[in-house]
Parts: C-alpha cells; sequence; structure tokens
C-alpha cells in the first residue's frame, strides 16, 4: 500500500506551521486589554491588528497613496515603513520591500515576522506584526523577484499589509502645526479603484 502525501499535511508535518504561538496581548511594550483595544480603534483596526483580519482587496485608502512619508501603526504610532519602500504589486494591498528599522537597535526592524520554517516561508509567506503592540499587520512573502524595477526586487521579498492597519503621515506638513495624517481605514475614492473590463 503506497501512502501519498497531501500539500496540505506536507505543510502540517512541520511544527513551524502552526500560527504564531505568541500572543498578541502579552510580550509586547505597548499593552491594553481587549475593551481598551477596542475603545482606541476602529472596528476595522480592531478587526485587523487585535484578531488577525484581513481587509478586502482594494479596499483601503492606502493602496494607492503615493506621496512620501511614513507608513506607522494605527495601534501604537510605531513607524513601520518608509513610502520608498512602497511599490503597487497590483495584489490590491499595500505592498513594501522593507520594513523600517528601529531607531534603538537599528539591526532590528519594527517589523516582527512569524517564525516559520525556510519551506513554508517560500510557499506560502508569514505572518508579520509590529514589534511594539504585536498588532497583525499582514503576511510577508519571498515573491520580490516577481516585481523587477520596483524596491522589492532588490530585497526578494514583499510585506502585503492591510492598510487597515496603518496611518500615513506625509512628509511635507503644514507650519500651522495640525499633523496631517490618514487612517488606512478608510476606503479609496471610488475613481481609485481598479475598472476591469472584459
Amino acid at each position: 500500500m503506497q501512502k501519498s502525501l497531501t500539500f496540505g499535511a506536507l505543510l502540517t508535518a512541520s511544527p513551524a506551521y502552526a500560527r504564531s504561538a505568541k500572543s498578541r496581548t502579552t510580550g509586547y511594550d505597548v499593552q491594553h486589554t481587549e475593551a481598551e483595544w477596542a475603545q482606541m480603534l476602529s472596528p476595522q483596526q480592531s478587526f485587523i491588528l487585535r484578531q488577525g483580519g484581513t481587509e478586502s482587496p482594494y479596499s483601503s485608502i492606502l493602496e494607492g497613496e503615493d506621496r512620501a512619508g511614513l507608513f506607522v501603526c494605527a495601534g501604537c504610532g510605531t513607524p513601520l515603513f518608509n513610502s520608498k519602500e512602497k511599490f503597487h504589486s497590483g495584489t490590491g494591498w499595500p505592498s513594501y520591500a522593507a520594513p523600517t528599522m528601529s531607531k534603538s537597535n537599528p539591526d532590528v526592524s519594527n517589523v516582527e515576522m512569524e517564525d516559520v520554517s525556510t519551506f513554508q516561508y517560500q510557499l506560502a509567506g508569514a505572518e508579520v506584526r509590529c514589534r511594539t503592540c504585536g498588532g497583525h499587520l499582514g503576511d510577508v512573502f519571498a515573491d520580490g523577484f516577481l516585481f523587477p524595477g520596483t524596491p522589492a526586487f532588490a530585497t526578494g521579498k514583499r510585506y502585503c499589509i492591510d492598510g487597515g492597519a496603518l496611518i500615513f503621515v506625509p512628509n511635507n506638513q503644514s507650519a500651522d502645526g495640525e499633523l496631517e495624517f490618514v487612517r488606512g481605514d478608510l476606503p479609496p475614492a471610488k475613481s481609485a479603484r481598479p475598472v476591469f473590463q472584459g
């Protein structure tokens, strides 16, 4: 009798396949109760950051954001991605080639990657979280080589991030002292959505 190994069994055979065993509520510098998070965040932000949810493609205004600036965590304000690393992957989610590095330790990024086997990472990617508050951000994939002419081609990585987990802070702020920002849980203008004709 010959046994065959299914794709799912192959992935689950690795102990690293299970979603991150690390809690989103303990072990991070910024911690709140779930009730406090629910008061601080919009329902969409809470769904993504605290429950590990995923928004629909092209549902975030940040997918089309092309100005210079920083994309920060909607939960704690930690700088996560620089606009220089953003590119349009065609997936419907904001995509980045590399995360922002920590100011206190330039060898460590502000984005934490789930500890998975090399096999799983190459095949299915890995969850990424904010290193400061543990909020779910999206996933990182080893397919940057598919995007020539983008920063991802050089890094080999594509950080596919839920826009609702982010807030965009443009570089050129007005002199009146009022901080301009764009919440990623807002939908894009209707004209910003791709139109497919067929």
